[in-house]
């Protein structure tokens, strides 16, 4: 009985390769991650690699602008540099990878916190939960779930049905305990 059980477990955990796709009667190579529309896609959607390639982007980025976010310049203009130059380089795309693992989305999230941290100058000692609640700039969590609030709402009013389908409230069942984007909502 134990060696049947065995053989069945086994057969559930064995992935069949997937059948070569072809275009013009040539194979299209298979890849572990895929880059579209500046986003990149890995096999099982954990969005590990794309945060950690938009980490890297932003750090050259910060690298760039670290002389001005140093110099003498007004805290609002550090802060506008700050949104309009380093922020939407990882804010792209957060409707969909918002909802990733914590531990994927928490080198971004320390990435803000050091660009906040550079920009006010301030000691070891001010939490970053201190610094983000007197510059009124929400957490990642926050931003991610306020831009898919908004991305949903826009779902309903869509000329296209298919769109305005993916806003209805049916759930579809899960087999895994992966946060959805939807999941976004109730938070």
């Amino acid at each position: 009985l134990q060696t049947y059980r065995f053989h069945i477990f086994q057969m559930c955990i064995v992935h069949s390769d997937c059948h070569p796709v072809t275009l013009n009667n040539k194979i299209l190579p298979t890849a572990n991650e895929v880059k579209y529309l500046g986003l990149t896609f890995d096999k099982r959607l954990t969005w590990g690699p794309h945060l950690k390639s938009k980490r890297k982007q932003v750090n050259s980025r910060l690298h760039l602008l670290r002389p001005l976010l140093k110099s003498k310049l007004s805290l609002t203009s550090k802060l506008t540099i700050y949104k309009a130059i380093i922020r939407p380089v990882w804010l792209y795309g957060i409707q969909l990878w918002g909802s990733s693992k914590p531990s994927n989305t928490r080198t971004l999230q320390a990435f803000q916190s050091i660009c906040l941290r550079l920009i006010t100058s301030s000691p070891w000692y001010v939490t970053n939960k201190n610094l983000h609640k007197d510059l009124k700039l929400p957490t990642l969590n926050d931003l991610a779930k306020s831009h898919y609030n908004k991305f949903h709402s826009k779902l309903n009013t869509h000329y296209n049905p298919l769109i305005r389908k993916l806003a209805s409230a049916t759930h579809a069942p899960r087999r895994l305990k992966r946060l959805w984007p939807r999941d976004m909502l109730k938070a």
